[in-house]
């Protein structure tokens, strides 16, 4: 970034800045090309309390046209009629009036009181005056949409100590104080979003309006409060002190106004606060730049699709991996066929806890089980993942195909029954069988036939008269 560009990107925003809806404000009158509605802002001592309450006025931003000769201020009678206090800016400021085209609804422009406790400060090209009284403001403008801030130093010079307390307006009085410009320090955006492993610069430019040597700082700085000093420059020595390793400067585009950061490699422990703080002469102004560490999460499921008979049950599972930071909102849906139709939010899904890898990613699943239905036969169950880092959601989806029970799946079926009940019949028909055989005496003649032998043994002994060895007939 040039010193050009530096101070007019900075310059635009000191030229657009508003507070408020101010009738009549928004287009320029005669003798300027631009006015800007804006709050000037001063603390008040509450008596008889330690505090302190904050004092709203409206006034107004003037920039007086290119056309007129030799910086000459503008007459009283070009001024609106009107009893608002005017700043109006000396074209021996920087020529901040082309970048002056920003729609004024999206900025938010603040001027106050930049006391010095009665010391002049010291600036290239003014002369030191005993009897000044010297006014000095700081102009804070900001985007909005978070585009880009800027603070400019604000000076109105005064001959003689005429007002007790410069630097205070009185609430519908016209005052018109005729200011100047000497140092306007921009940044942009507001907000700088980056990925892993990237290159990112941080836009901070600075313009005055004599040449003078600027000191230039960044620091970083994180939650809990610690502060970690980057960069500084000297423009004394014209050199560049790097306090770490992977943050760089342009020295050569640094007397020209870009002091830009610029950051190699980016990781987690980069995110915080990036202070840019430009020093020339007596005056210091700082501008904050939030980085944001944002990786997009990689989404895979276990399966594309899935045929089923009907009952089957499969596990249905989502890798959420590599992403930060860990907010993450991740949902099973079941799609209908019909695309119109919203979808329904699967139940019952389980979680796992975020598992956090070396580089500061996170990775984390999401499951069900699914039991498959004849109704969820062409569906899809699609797992959506929404992160900060994505513009639209991670869609990763799972067609379902579902059977009815076949005719061959039956006949396996009644056949295994069938061999089943043949081998049941086969047990029962062998048990009856042993059951059923006479019973053997230990010669291996039956019972029965032992009996008819002893019936016939005592018939024979009947027949023997005892004593005579004769057998009867």
């Amino acid at each position: 970034m040039s010193r050009r560009g530096g101070s007019a990107a900075a310059c635009c925003l000191l030229c657009i800045g508003l507070v408020g809806n101010l009738n009549g404000i928004a287009t320029a009158g005669p003798g300027f090309s631009r006015q800007l509605p804006c709050a000037f802002e001063t603390s008040k001592f509450i008596p008889l309390s330690k505090e302190t309450e904050i004092v709203r006025l409206n006034v107004r931003l003037l920039l007086s046209g290119t056309g007129s000769k030799g910086g000459q201020r503008p007459q009283p009678e070009n001024l609106p009629p009107d009893k608002i206090p005017s700043f109006i800016v000396q074209e021996s400021s920087a020529d901040i009036l082309p970048y002056a085209n920003e729609d004024i609804e999206m900025l938010d422009c603040r001027i106050s009181p930049y006391y010095t406790a009665d010391a002049q400060i010291v600036w290239p090209g003014r002369d030191i005056r005993a009897n000044s009284s010297d006014a000095w403001f700081t102009c804070t403008i900001t985007h909005t949409a978070g585009k880009y801030t800027t603070t400019a130093f604000l000076v109105q010079e005064r001959k003689e100590k005429e007002d007790p307390n410069p630097g205070q307006l009185l609430p519908g009085v016209g005052e018109q104080l005729h200011v100047s410009a000497p140092l306007l320090v921009h940044s942009s955006p507001a907000l700088r979003r980056s990925g892993l492993a990237r290159d990112v610069w941080l836009h901070c430019a600075f313009s005055t309006a004599h040449r003078a040597e600027a000191t230039v700082q960044w620091v970083l700085q994180q939650k809990g409060g610690h502060r970690k000093r980057l960069m500084a420059y000297s423009g004394s020595s014209k050199q560049v002190e790097g306090l770490a390793g992977r943050a760089e400067m342009v020295l050569e585009e640094i007397p020209k106004g870009n002091a830009s950061l610029l950051l190699r490699n980016t990781e987690v422990r980069d995110e915080g606060t990036y202070l840019c703080s430009v020093s020339v002469a007596s005056l210091t102004a700082e501008q904050t730049i939030q980085l944001q560490i944002e990786e997009k999460p990689t989404v895979t499921v276990n399966v594309n699709s899935l045929s089923l008979v009907e009952g089957e049950q499969h596990k249905l599972v989502c890798d959420i991996r590599h992403y930060y930071p860990h907010d993450i909102q991740v949902q099973w849906l079941r799609e209908p066929k019909d695309s119109w139709k919203v979808p329904d939010v699967v139940k019952n899904v389980l979680s796992s806890s975020h598992r956090q890898s070396s580089n500061g990613t996170y990775s984390s699943s999401r499951y069900f089980l699914l039991t498959a239905s004849l109704r969820d036969n062409g569906h899809r169950y699609t797992c959506r993942v929404d992160h900060p880092s994505l513009q639209s959601p991670i869609r990763r989806s799972v067609t379902v195909e579902v059977r009815e029970a076949t005719s061959s799946a039956w006949l396996l079926l009644l056949l295994l029954g069938l061999a089943v009940s043949l081998l049941g019949a086969l047990w029962y028909r062998r048990r009856g069988k042993m059951t059923s055989r006479p019973n053997l005496t230990r010669d291996g003649t039956s019972g029965a036939r032992q009996k008819s032998m002893q019936r016939k043994t005592a018939l024979a002994r009947e027949r023997i008269q005892p004593g005579s060895g004769v057998v009867t007939g």
